[in-house]
């Protein structure tokens, strides 16, 4: 839902910038010289093997859920905690440069502004968080309010029923809106107890399941562990 700010350097300011990061990567080394758009890689207790890190989906699924420590409604509760607000998504992912297993959870927060808040999936604990302030912040929050707006089941009950079509592990969620009929929807995606990806569609407005099928890209291997129950 999130436009990415764009800036034009100006000769000048592209000279320095380059010079700079030269001199930064002469002086540190590459693997520490860039940066996310929002800072360094977040270091979190618990990081996935090199092997593990650009798998296929599925495969990625599982070898997270096998080295995740908390369930997303924990990491979810420790973003609340926060940033107090309403929560409209969460993602168990990996840093790409040094494997750090996170929660990416986003809130909309009582001040009316989008907030992204990263969770260590080992411990909870909260490594970062910042405010959108890109040039369509504002737009993108009245948008996460419509959608909260019209939501009347949230996401705890969101995913107890994706859970109960698809016994399993969360691994995400995100309100947004139905790309047929424009109404609003929770997607879940959950790696089931069949070692498969699968996508759940739940109706925001009344809690029924809408859509379930499992991720095409899966190709029904396993890595023999069965995932924890949220």
């Amino acid at each position: 839902m999130k436009a990415t700010a764009k800036r034009t350097l100006t000769p000048r300011a592209v000279v320095l910038a380059t010079a700079a990061a030269v001199a930064l990567i002469g002086s540190t080394g590459a693997a520490t010289a860039f940066a996310d758009n929002e800072g360094p890689a977040p270091q979190s207790s618990v990081q996935l093997a090199q092997n593990e890190r650009h798998l296929d989906d599925t495969a990625k699924d599982r070898a997270q859920v096998k080295a995740d420590k908390i369930s997303q409604s924990e990491a979810t509760a420790k973003a609340l905690q926060a940033v107090p607000g309403t929560a409209t998504s969460a993602e168990l992912d990996n840093a790409d440069r040094n494997g750090s297993l996170i929660w990416e959870v986003d809130v909309l927060g009582k001040d009316h502004k989008n907030h992204d808040v990263t969770i260590d999936a080992g411990n909870g604990k909260v490594l970062n968080k910042h405010t959108d302030r890109d040039d369509d912040a504002a737009q993108d929050a009245a948008e996460t309010q419509a959608l909260v707006k019209s939501d009347k089941i949230g996401h705890e009950k969101a995913t107890d029923k994706a859970l109960k079509a698809v016994p399993g592990t969360v691994v995400s969620y995100s309100l947004d809106d139905n790309d047929r009929n424009g109404s609003t929807v929770w997607e879940v995606d959950v790696l089931g107890k069949d070692h498969k990806s699968h996508d759940v569609t739940i109706d925001a407005a009344g809690g029924k399941v809408l859509d379930q099928h499992v991720d095409q890209d899966d190709n029904n291997g396993h890595d023999g562990h069965d995932g924890h129950d949220d």
